[in-house]
């Protein structure tokens, strides 16, 4: 999930904001790479400049992925999970005490923090809710729901832009392929994973076989479409809805 809808680099653009946005450093990242450790050393406040990372807890070879970061979030690091890059991007960092200190001097962004740390709550609680109260199958059709309905609209060009996308990670699964079928009213968007099938199994709390298999029903049913590796098209929307809400 993404942990808030505000975009904290629109509030450092504002010219009210320049003392703030001049005590951020950027760094450039690439895919893969680690951001923050359980065991990081240095207090910092993150914020996302471009790219997409994925907040994960890690414990005995096990992973298990909290929530993703993209443009606009801010995140910290002393929460105890590892911060990983997803496509390579830029990150802003600074101080989190002279983070703290500065931002009591200008009201407005105090105002956008408590709205972010509101919504970073409710998405915790939501997450927990799903782990407690719904199954694997609703856990994932939620996942790939919330995702599609943050991805831009369906833009007819994507069928040529996606026709060529590399699927052998997914080789397995083509045996369960169908044919292309008709997209229904309020469907297409096109879903991003940037995650192996064992990292979104650990997204949902299940295995990896659970999870393909699950995928794979999907596609079977004509609710998605694989289009290339952990890239899908939503091909009836509807469905998707009832399966997240069952």
């Amino acid at each position: 999930m993404k942990l808030s809808d505000v975009d904290l680099l629109e509030a450092l653009e504002r010219p009210e904001s320049a003392p703030l946005r001049e005590m951020f450093a950027m760094r450039r990242v690439t895919r893969g790479q680690g951001i923050f450790w359980p065991d990081e050393q240095e207090d910092l406040v993150l914020v996302v400049k471009s790219g997409r990372f994925r907040v994960y807890l890690s414990y005995g070879g096990k992973e298990f992925t909290l929530a993703f970061l993209e443009r606009g979030d801010i995140y910290s690091s002393h929460t105890g999970a590892h911060v990983q890059a997803l496509a390579d991007g830029e990150v802003l960092l600074t101080d989190t005490r002279a983070f703290r200190r500065r931002m009591t001097d200008l009201p407005e962004v105090s105002s956008i923090m408590v709205r972010v740390l509101g919504q970073m709550l409710r998405s915790t609680f939501f997450l927990i809710e799903g782990l407690v109260f719904r199954d694997s199958n609703t856990r994932l059709a939620s996942l790939l729901l919330e995702q599609a309905e943050r991805a831009p609209a369906p833009d007819p060009g994507d069928s040529a832009d996606l026709a060529g996308m590399d699927v052998a990670a997914d080789a397995p699964a083509r045996h369960h392929a169908t044919p292309s079928r008709s997209v229904q009213p309020g469907s297409g968007q096109i879903i991003r994973m940037d995650l192996t099938t064992e990292q979104l199994a650990g997204m949902v709390g299940a295995t990896r076989q659970t999870v393909s298999t699950l995928l794979n029903d999907m596609i079977r049913s004509g609710i998605l479409e694989r289009v290339g590796r952990g890239v899908y098209r939503v091909r009836d929307m509807d469905r998707l809805r009832e399966l997240a809400s069952a």
